[in-house]
């Protein structure tokens, strides 16, 4: 390999890591952001906002490498021009063509992952998350409260807030419920309460 695509190589994948860093880090903290936002409104569980980071995470990689690839091989270029390095190599007389081929040789691995991503793992990651996504709201509304925030139930016809949770998980504290049953507006409230578990695995809770 000539000396001229070793400089080019070894650049275009030193910029190339930085780049995927920086895209990742913004990626991941929007996404973190959204998801929180989510969590903290009730409309997604706590607990699954990591496995849905993680589908994210992946569902994006696909356009995250391929913005990498672009900036990495335009800002290479662009500093062996503005470093008259170009005019160097052309002063030595080698043809802007000469590029192709180191160009080629780094872009095609991350095309071929490229590839393998948009055809296989994203559609398997946004599946996945969508089943995750529509399980954790199959749960019983009890598993969907957030306390400190107005949580909805599944069929939407009741409002529930429950201050604070007690260490065991099963005594809650300043609890408000807001109904809507044969179009009238009931509304329910008391300083505690406790969880409980029926036999066939049903859960209540039980005002105090």
């Amino acid at each position: 390999m000539k000396i001229y695509e070793r400089a080019a190589r070894r650049e275009f994948i030193t910029t190339a890591t930085a780049v995927f860093f920086v895209l990742f880090a913004v990626m991941l903290a929007t996404q973190l952001i959204r998801l929180l936002s989510r969590a903290a409104g009730g409309k997604i569980a706590a607990e699954s906002v990591v496995a849905l980071l993680g589908f994210g995470s992946i569902g994006y990689m696909a356009i995250l490498l391929s913005l990498t690839l672009f900036i990495a091989i335009l800002m290479t270029i662009s500093r062996w021009y503005r470093d008259s390095e170009m005019v160097i190599w052309a002063s030595s007389g080698m043809p802007l063509v000469t590029w192709v081929r180191p160009v080629l040789s780094f872009a095609a691995p991350i095309v071929v992952l490229i590839t393998v991503l948009s055809i296989f793992l994203a559609p398997w990651a946004a599946e996945r998350s969508e089943l995750y996504r529509q399980r954790m709201d199959q749960r019983d509304d009890l598993s969907r409260l957030s306390p400190g925030t107005f949580n909805e139930s599944s069929s939407a016809d009741r409002v529930f807030f429950v201050e604070s949770v007690a260490g065991t998980q099963d005594l809650v504290k300043n609890v408000f419920v807001s109904s809507m049953q044969h179009q009238r507006l009931g509304v329910i409230a008391t300083a505690k309460g406790r969880t409980e578990i029926a036999p066939n695995g049903d859960r209540f809770l039980v005002l105090e």
